[in-house]
């Protein structure tokens, strides 16, 4: 019997060793995604030819798949693969580029670094049935041209909207934006935040990469099928007891607008327990942009002249679901004036 323990140990220990010595890569699927590439005739002849632009395209695609795959953090190896074959100049408008089918390979690169036409604008993501990546710089932009290394770090971030995830800077609030209590909202440190001289992804988009997996994806499907199905707000005293009749407002934030809306979405009243539950359907919207019609909200909470302010990004909704629950919660603690019984200033 003490021989038998003794085999099935080593049973048990082989592969766990064999995956500490080796990494774990044995055992990590590989997802590989094939890239066909346009750059326009300028960009070319500005950058020293044809041949220093494909070693400029081969450096960038390395760096692409060292930033998903430096940390290990993915539950798989990513790989982007230019397709040298399909590799094409064009002549013409960079814009008319962008809806070209490529059927045979999963995305498709637009590059110009040298925009000469006042419709050559709007580079970035084309998700739906384009599945296109326009990387537009200009020669005399902060990124100088497509292979600068901020301009690469925001083709990273163009990719990480292939694997779907939107856009966290797009949840943010400038404080003159917010007419309710005068609070920012800088967002989660990510690449899908501000990708230059950036390294990091958040534990949301990893969630989000990991969900999409070995597909291709759209990030409105994604990002909608990935919501708790409610929000839960909790108040309670300063000491920690709930509050009674306290009203709850929510008020949202539109995507890329940086800006909290004056008019709530939904107002409700806790119960006994201090808490209220509000379906997400009523707050974050379906809509077409990524999804949802709202990225972000502002949660206030007002009893008896004391208020408190939460946000609820759609980052942390999803986390909530990633997590494995249907409810989202987030706890307010009202914050009551300085009263003494003679006059004194609460600052004093």
């Amino acid at each position: 019997m003490k021989t038998n323990r003794i085999v099935r140990r080593a049973a048990l220990l082989c592969p766990l060793l064999c995956s500490l010595l080796c990494g774990g890569a044995a055992a990590q699927p590989v997802h590989r995604f094939s890239v066909k590439i346009g750059i326009d005739r300028t960009s070319v002849d500005s950058l020293g030819g044809l041949d220093r632009v494909r070693r400029l395209t081969e450096d960038m695609f390395r760096r692409i798949d060292r930033a998903f795959n430096y940390d290990g953090r993915f539950r798989a190896r990513y790989e982007f693969v230019v397709d040298w074959d399909a590799f094409y100049v064009y002549d013409g408008l960079s814009t008319d580029e962008i809806g070209k089918p490529h059927p045979e390979h999963d995305y498709l690169v637009v590059m110009d670094g040298y925009k000469s036409d006042p419709r050559e604008t709007g580079g970035g993501w084309y998700g739906d049935e384009w599945q296109t990546i326009y990387h537009a710089r200009t020669h005399d932009d902060r990124f100088n041209s497509p292979f600068e290394r901020n301009a690469v770090d925001g083709i990273i971030h163009e990719f990480g909207h292939a694997r779907g995830v939107p856009d966290i800077y797009a949840m943010k609030v400038d404080a003159d934006k917010n007419p309710i209590n005068g609070a920012a909202f800088g967002g989660v440190r990510c690449i899908m935040n501000y990708p230059y001289g950036e390294e990091r992804w958040s534990d949301y988009a990893v969630r989000m990469i990991d969900l999409a997996g070995g597909r291709n994806v759209d990030i409105d499907d994604l990002v909608s099928a990935a919501l708790p199905e409610r929000i839960r707000i909790e108040v309670v005293e300063s000491d920690g007891r709930p509050v009674r009749g306290a009203v709850v407002r929510l008020y949202p934030v539109r995507w890329y607008s940086y800006s909290v809306r004056e008019e709530p979405q939904a107002v409700a009243a806790t119960g006994r327990r201090g808490a209220c539950r509000i379906p997400v359907a009523q707050v974050f919207e379906p809509e077409k942009e990524f999804g949802v019609r709202y990225c972000n909200c502002l949660v206030e909470a007002e009893h008896d002249g004391a208020k408190a302010y939460g946000w609820l990004p759609l980052y942390l909704l999803q986390n909530t679901r990633f997590a494995g629950e249907r409810e989202c919660v987030l706890r307010l603690r009202l914050k009551r004036d300085c009263r003494l019984t003679r006059d004194i200033r609460c600052d004093e």
